[in-house]
């Protein structure tokens, strides 16, 4: 017999205020299927203080994790609040947009803080469950402090990937508001635990928590074991009801249209085990903390949740949020969002692996959006990474998403520890043939906990690891020295790198210049493309404020082009075209390498224009 009770799920700031939280309504719709008799509440407290503060405020301070961290560290240690500023004020650049009145700033949270505390009815409430993710640790552990104040027997559980690894019993020593730590996935710990909470006491022999839960105060979670579900295949549709209602309260002006968060899968399938002190998944990465393994729905599954959901909401709007996409089961997936008939808006995060083909199917299916994970364009950083791709991969998939009309919102990393001029310079040349397409995004390496890089810190000439530097200043001295953070700071090449990348940053930027000047002579089509004449091509070149270079390619040099539409080697293109020889392939090839028509590494080459077919779905 399901329990009768009532639970309260949080996510607080600062998550993307225009899209619900995905594990507040995979939570959700998991304990409404599985203990039918319990009320469940997911406040997306996070969408309610985007609307006391202005969206756009809301949205400018979100984009720093330090930024944001410091508002509620303001409050949370209001004895610190000074140091919190400080770290704010710190991340304010030249014409940063972001607000720069932190003190109002914090009023403002703290009013729209206090004005939801007051509406819980902690004396009806049987637990309370924190989602904690990036950006979002010092906003949960102020709103759990203040309902612990206020009802001090209420049991408090908190879950989510800035709480991942291994549960230690200092965090919980820590922040004593805590009663409960997740270790992995939520939904089966989370029904467990509900059912042990309104499970009558015994007065000699009180029971077990159970696996995947860990408490200072409960028998049997002293060494909780991870737990997570073996398949995806039961999980309900997400239940995002709750964020909606919120956001019809507001004004008609002040509502907008969300976009709704979509799973296919659960882990990374590029991610693996150390074994015998190698190790497997990017070097940089370590978002999969909070799972073991990889997971994919069914095909049939994930395209019914869209359905549901769009329909539900009437909201076309959608984004992924697997860290990536099931390589085997994508092209299925978006053939069956594309017989749903709806016309969506989606994004997605991707492999340079993935085909073009599959790519197609995204694009007719809606995708207008992807992240790539390019992360680097020399292959030797690239191995140094373990991205499992070159260079020539990175840029056929940023090719394929320009013929596609994808815009490829993916990140260009800088400073990664060990890098050196070899690799720089090999990421200069590659931008040079880079410039026909959309600009990455750079950013700055930084140290994720449990991370490749973390676990191997002498293979990247990392000489030691503490936890970062600015936690001093968002928390006491004991708090930042005795807990293990997400972010953490290590000693190494650091002043090296930043010396070393300056130029590539440079370069990026000239390269978001020239992209935007034209984009307006093309009218936002490729700047690199072909039209295909059957037995020749014609390839329009076109660079800032310049007349277009036109090019034609007859017979069998327009073959061979086309034949580069993805990474071929020498080998494979002499054994393709064997009436010729391969110094006069190569001679030719080396002609549109020339031209920047072309790329080639290490005997293999791309061609680089985008075909026109691609956009009108040919």
């Amino acid at each position: 017999m399901s329990p009768k009770g009532r639970v309260l799920l949080v996510s607080a700031p600062w998550p993307l205020f225009n899209r619900p939280s995905l594990p507040l309504g995979a939570l959700k719709g998991y304990l409404k299927k599985t203990l039918p008799s319990l009320t469940v509440d997911s406040s997306h407290f996070f969408l309610e203080a985007a609307h006391a503060l202005g969206f756009e405020r809301y949205h400018q301070v979100s984009q720093s994790v330090w930024r944001a961290e410091a508002v509620f560290s303001a409050l949370l240690y209001p004895q610190r609040a000074q140091q919190a500023e400080s770290l704010y004020a710190a991340t304010l650049k030249k014409s940063d947009p972001a607000p720069s009145d932190f003190s109002e700033l914090v009023n403002q949270v703290e009013t729209a803080s206090k004005n939801w505390l007051n509406r819980i009815d902690g004396e009806g409430l049987d637990l309370v469950g924190f989602s904690v993710s990036f950006c979002q640790v010092t906003a949960s552990l102020y709103l759990i402090s203040r309902i612990k104040t206020a009802f001090p027997a209420l049991p408090v559980v908190v879950g989510g990937s800035s709480f991942s690894g291994e549960p230690s019993p200092d965090l919980l020593r820590a922040f004593p508001w805590i009663d409960y730590l997740v270790a992995g996935e939520g939904e089966q710990v989370l029904e467990a635990l509900v059912r042990h909470l309104l499970k009558p006491a015994r007065e000699t022999d009180p029971p077990e928590l159970p696996d995947g839960i860990f408490s200072l105060n409960r028998p049997g979670g002293s060494k909780p074991r991870f737990s997570q579900m073996r398949r995806l295949n039961d999980l309900p549709v997400p239940d995002y009801d709750d964020y909606f209602r919120l956001l019809n309260r507001f004004d008609p002006a002040r509502r907008f249209f969300p976009t709704l968060p979509i799973e296919a899968s659960r882990g990374c399938w590029w991610q693996g085990r150390d074994s015998g002190g190698r190790f497997k998944g990017c070097a940089f990465c370590n978002l999969n903390l909070q799972w073991n393994g990889y997971r994919t729905k069914p095909v049939r599954q994930v395209v019914q949740e869209v359905d549901h959901l769009v329909r539900r909401h009437e909201v076309v709007s959608l984004a992924f949020a697997d860290n990536t996409l099931p390589e085997k089961q994508a092209a299925s997936i978006f053939d069956g969002i594309r017989a749903l008939n709806f016309d969506l808006s989606i994004f997605a995060e991707i492999r340079a692996t993935t085909k073009p083909s599959t790519l197609k199917k995204m694009k007719r299916a809606g995708v207008d959006t992807v992240q790539v994970g390019i992360e680097a364009l020399s292959s030797r950083l690239l191995k140094k990474m373990n991205k499992g791709v070159r260079a020539i991969d990175n840029l056929c998939l940023m090719k394929h998403c320009e013929a596609a009309g994808i815009v490829n919102a993916g990140n260009l990393m800088l400073h990664f520890p060990s890098s050196d001029v070899d690799d720089v310079a090999q990421t200069l040349e590659c931008l040079k043939f880079a410039r026909c397409y959309h600009p990455l995004k750079t950013v700055s390496f930084w140290l994720g906990l449990d991370s490749p890089v973390y676990r191997f810190p002498e293979r990247f000439q990392i000489r030691s690891i503490f936890n970062h530097p600015n936690l001093k200043k968002l928390f006491p001295v004991s708090v930042a020295n005795g807990l293990r953070f997400m972010i953490q700071g290590y000693r190494g090449d650091r002043k090296r790198q930043y010396k070393l990348w300056r130029g590539v940053r440079q370069e990026v930027r000239q390269w978001y210049k020239a992209y935007e000047v034209v984009q307006r002579q093309t009218n936002g089509g490729p700047a690199l493309s072909y039209r295909d004449g059957g037995r020749f091509i014609v390839i329009d070149q076109h660079f800032p404020k310049a007349p277009v270079n036109r090019h034609r390619l007859t017979g069998t040099s327009a073959d061979i082009y086309r034949f580069c539409h993805t990474p071929r080697s020498l080998e494979q293109i002499a054994q393709r075209f064997k009436a010729f020889n391969t110094q006069q392939i190569r001679s030719f090839l080396q002609s549109m390498v020339t031209k920047r028509l072309a790329f080639v590494e290490n005997d293999w080459y791309l061609s680089l224009a985008a075909s026109k077919a691609w956009r009108s779905g040919r």
